[in-house]
């Protein structure tokens, strides 16, 4: 043989064998390639599995577990018979309801067997009350089990056969006292919460959950999720046998969930048989729900690479494709987006007339659209604020040149009448306007002014008496009334006989109100217009004898504003003057025409209530329901009008309160003792973290 053919034969050997190494060296680093992406991509699946299904369900614990915790909800268990009771427990569950996904809440109370609900198009409003449970039916059954079950909170999917839709139930129980007085909970859709975590499709992946007895919780295929596992019988809940027919599998998984029980931090990874095909199956412990997350990975997808040519391709395909949608990003969201910035920077510096129109699309659109009704809303009150404004300006002119004009007419009105009542002179002050001699008092005043005027002129024409009275004069034919100071002497004949009386009166109508106005001023607030200290104290001190009287309890509420300093701080001592009328109305409007509401200063008030029971625990009862409604008025938002010159400045702010009580009764009578426990319960309030309420305990 040639050389040349020899070397051609050595060429294509050694071709062949090196083409051989490079193949079979890179099956071995594609394998190994492969098994560290198989790690990694499982464990990154299991991740996301498990935060899929279980960041929902807790986002709604974490709300049941106020929820549960409200007082309100808690008075309603205890006896929701109480119309009071109820309905304030029924409103603290609606607003309740408005923070769950589902926006729907549900409570059963043990003492009543009541069973309460609500859905998310508020089609129960008013009738929440569903239906009394029983234990004698095989619906109820999940109730009764579940307060045996002695965990405070629990998930089950079962199908409410009264209302006819399958659910994701978190249940969590109401105790008092460590004793369990109902359950409240919410629901969420079981056929939606399954197509957004195992029912989202994922090409060779498939999720779905169990609990440590192997009993299947979730699965895409619905049929297989077992259903009402609170009522089931024991033996026939849906297993994972369903799923893995092979022993060998149900062993390792059952091994699997025993380790992961006490490390729950770690992830477990298993070869099984799955409908014929060998899959990687990934195990985790969910421990917030105490159930575990399967997925299921086909082996082709867990093959990273298998050839490197595809990389370049896909980079420049990839490539392309990012310089379309961020093309497209540019034109429907961003350029839209900056339009929509430069219309509310405009609208910041005051331009509140600018064109509006709608711009982008979908989303984008709707956003601009709501935008501008927002703003025509502002304009609209700007409007109607501007023609208050005229109007309370006009009435403050009005007012000021009626008042000038009683200012101007303060003179005494000088009069002669004879002896039938009759005028037979007066100065120019009556004579003014109308001619006053040769008439009676029938002729200015109405019946019971004439009557109180006869009664006094009676007296000295009669009985020859000086007489000094108050008199309160109305118009007959202007209803003007007016107060005066009347003196009236008998004018006397020789014989000593009366022949006329003789009138001065003296126009103390303004005299009459400053001093009212007065007495207002060292009584009352001058801001909110409420009782001040002394007069507090003098109203607590009529408060505390008539307890002693009656031998009822009352309470003293101290209320403090929280983060009170930063509104002045922002926007000024006006705003937060404004807000501080605000809150004194609101506090009015939360309790009784006998009960008493004061500012002591600064941002904290005192709520004097009385009447409440005979019996201490039920006016503890009272006391917190008031204080509560008081907690939920004051908190609500606030929007605060503040002008200066020809600007008007809209604050929207968010207020709350810290409220410490104590109670005082025909046995507690010392005021100083009384407010001091108060005050004391107050900064525990604020020490808890503020907006809450705190009754005095005695440290023991």
């Amino acid at each position: 043989m040639r050389i040349k053919g020899k070397l051609f034969i050595f060429m294509l050997a050694l071709f062949l064998f090196f083409s051989l190494c490079v193949w079979f060296y890179t099956e071995i680093l594609f394998d190994k390639v492969n098994e560290k992406w198989a790690e990694r991509f499982i464990k990154k699946q299991i991740i996301f599995d498990k935060n899929r299904t279980l960041l929902p369900l807790l986002q709604e614990h974490k709300i049941i577990q106020e929820m549960a915790n409200e007082p309100a909800i808690l008075a309603m268990a205890l006896d929701d018979t109480n119309e009071s009771k109820r309905k304030n427990g029924l409103a603290i569950l609606e607003s309740y309801r408005q923070k769950f996904q589902s926006k729907s809440y549900f409570a059963a109370f043990i003492n009543s067997e009541n069973y309460y609900f609500n859905d998310a198009k508020n089609s129960y409003a008013g009738k929440e009350l569903q239906y009394k449970l029983s234990p004698s039916s095989s619906n109820d059954a999940w109730f009764y089990n579940v307060i045996a079950d002695n965990q405070a909170y629990r998930i089950n999917v079962d199908t409410d056969e009264v209302l006819n839709h399958t659910y994701i139930w978190l249940n969590h129980d109401l105790t008092i006292n460590n004793k369990v007085v109902g359950i409240v909970g919410t629901g969420l859709d079981f056929t939606r919460f399954v197509r957004e975590s195992v029912g989202l499709e994922q090409e060779g992946i498939q999720n779905f959950f169990i609990n440590r007895y192997l009993d299947i919780q979730l699965e895409r295929d619905t049929k297989l999720s077992d259903y009402m596992s609170h009522t089931t019988t024991k033996g026939t809940h849906k297993k994972i046998d369903a799923l893995f027919v092979r022993q060998q599998d149900r062993a390792a998984i059952h091994e699997a969930i025993r380790y992961l029980s006490t490390h729950p931090d770690e992830i477990r990874t298993i070869w099984v048989e799955y409908d014929g095909v060998k899959k990687l199956l990934g195990l985790t412990y969910l421990q917030e729900i105490d159930w575990f997350s399967l997925t299921l990975i086909d082996a082709k997808e867990l093959d990273a690479v298998k050839d490197f040519s595809i990389f370049p391709f896909l980079s420049a395909l990839f490539l392309i494709a990012l310089i379309a949608v961020g093309s497209q990003l540019r034109t429907l969201i961003l350029n839209p987006l900056n339009q929509l910035k430069t219309n509310m920077q405009a609208i910041e510096h005051g331009h509140y007339e600018i064109d509006l129109r709608p711009v982008g699309s979908a989303e984008i659109k709707d956003l601009s659209q709501q935008f501008s009704t927002m703003i025509e809303y502002v304009r609209s009150n700007n409007r109607e604020l501007e023609e208050k404004i005229q109007e309370r300006t006009l009435g403050l002119m009005q007012s000021e040149a009626k008042l000038n004009t009683i200012l101007e007419s303060l003179e005494a009105f000088i009069y002669i009448k004879d002896t039938q009542y009759c005028y037979i002179y007066a100065n120019r002050k009556h004579c003014d306007l109308i001619e006053v001699v040769g008439k009676t008092d029938e002729d200015f005043f109405d019946e019971p002014t004439v009557q109180a005027l006869r009664k006094a002129d009676k007296e000295v024409i009669e009985y020859g008496r000086k007489v000094t009275i108050e008199e309160h004069i109305t118009s007959k034919h202007t209803g003007k009334a007016i107060t005066c100071l009347s003196t009236k002497i008998p004018l006397l004949r020789e014989d000593g006989s009366v022949y006329a009386l003789c009138g001065i009166s003296t126009d103390i109508t303004e005299r009459k109100k400053t001093e009212e106005l007065i007495r207002s001023l060292a009584y009352h607030d001058s801001l909110t217009q409420l009782p001040n200290r002394r007069l507090f104290h003098e109203r607590f001190t009529m408060m505390l004898s008539h307890a002693k009287r009656i031998k009822q309890y009352g309470a003293l509420l101290v209320l403090d504003l929280d983060n009170f300093k930063p509104l002045n701080d922002a926007f000024g001592h006006k705003a937060g003057d404004v807000l501080l009328v605000d809150v004194a109305k609101r506090l009015k409007a939360c309790v009784r025409e006998v009960d008493v509401v004061a500012r002591f200063g600064g941002d904290e008030f005192l709520i004097a209530v009385e009447n409440l029971s005979l019996e201490e625990y039920i006016a503890q009862e009272e006391a917190i329901k008031i204080a509560s409604s008081i907690l939920l008025h004051v908190s609500a938002p606030y929007v605060i009008a503040l002008r200066e010159e020809a600007d008007e400045t809209v604050i929207h702010h968010q207020c709350t309160a810290s409220i410490g009580i104590t109670l005082f009764s025909d046995k507690k009578q010392h005021q100083e003792t009384i407010f001091s426990e108060a005050d004391k319960a107050m900064y525990q309030a604020k020490q808890k973290g503020r907006n809450c309420i705190e009754f005095y305990k005695e440290n023991i």
